[in-house]
């Protein structure tokens, strides 16, 4: 065997004994995924996965805080994410399809996440989750089909602030800017605060039949809904009244 068949089987050698150092493929961990879903690094508003999403089992224990969308743990091996059935046409193919909608669209980050980012997220999701869920993840949207939000006068500012706080404080920091652009408004009727409650940006009108197209892109407008489930009638009833019982905003 001459000399320059022995260097070509050496290099072909190397080549097929895997990567090299410069070569290593990007892997995830779930340490950087944990600090990753609590960061609002990822986004332009300030906003984190973790202000929507809980990364822990709600049945079994709280944190105080009432998120809108539903927690993430056991969530990897789900089938379908959004409560979308796997068959539809739109319906995200993976976790990281449904990630990606929320940074988008409710983080406003147009840049989306890099790989990097999206491997150590995906390992997070994946050490919280043991086993296969085959059904959606119910969700209750509850916006009033009719549009007038009747019935949500009278409520005790006094239970209304402990779920003011529980729910809605993180991005509206005592009824001021914080997250949100603006100052919430003390002097609407409770008809209007029920409604950005129930229907969010839009995605809320969407889920309950009213509005197919209610959910857009659109400038300054990113708050996620509560649905039945998250809060009931009662308490979005004691939330407007203490609302409404804020001095002016500064």
């Amino acid at each position: 065997m001459n000399r320059s068949l022995l260097i070509t089987l050496a290099l072909l050698g190397l080549l097929g004994a895997g990567p090299t150092r410069g070569q290593m493929m990007l892997k995830g961990t779930s340490e950087d995924g944990r600090r990753l879903f609590h960061s609002p690094s990822v986004s332009n508003n300030g906003l984190s996965c973790a202000h929507c999403h809980a990364d822990f089992d709600e049945t079994k224990r709280s944190d105080g805080l009432i998120r809108a969308a539903h927690s993430l743990w056991n969530a990897y091996y789900r089938e379908t994410w959004w409560g979308k059935n796997p068959e539809a046409p739109d319906a995200y193919a993976t976790i990281d399809e449904a990630a990606l909608a929320c940074v988008v669209h409710y983080m406003r980050n147009k840049n989306k996440l890099t790989a990097q980012q999206l491997l150590d997220l995906r390992a997070y999701l994946k050490s919280l989750s043991f086993k296969v869920i085959r059904i959606a993840q119910p969700i209750a949207p509850a916006a009033d089909k009719t549009g007038q939000y009747l019935g949500f006068e009278g409520g005790n500012r006094f239970e209304g602030k402990e779920l003011f706080y529980a729910a809605c404080h993180s991005c509206h920091p005592n009824g001021n800017a914080g997250i949100a652009p603006k100052s919430l408004p003390r002097d609407q009727t409770p008809s209007y605060y029920a409604k950005y409650i129930r229907e969010g940006d839009g995605l809320g009108t969407v889920l309950s039949g009213i509005d197919p197209n209610a959910y857009q892109f659109k400038e300054k407008r990113f708050m996620p809904f509560f649905g039945a489930d998250r809060l009931s009638d009662v308490q979005i009833r004691h939330i407007v009244a203490y609302i409404q019982s804020l001095p002016p905003a500064p």
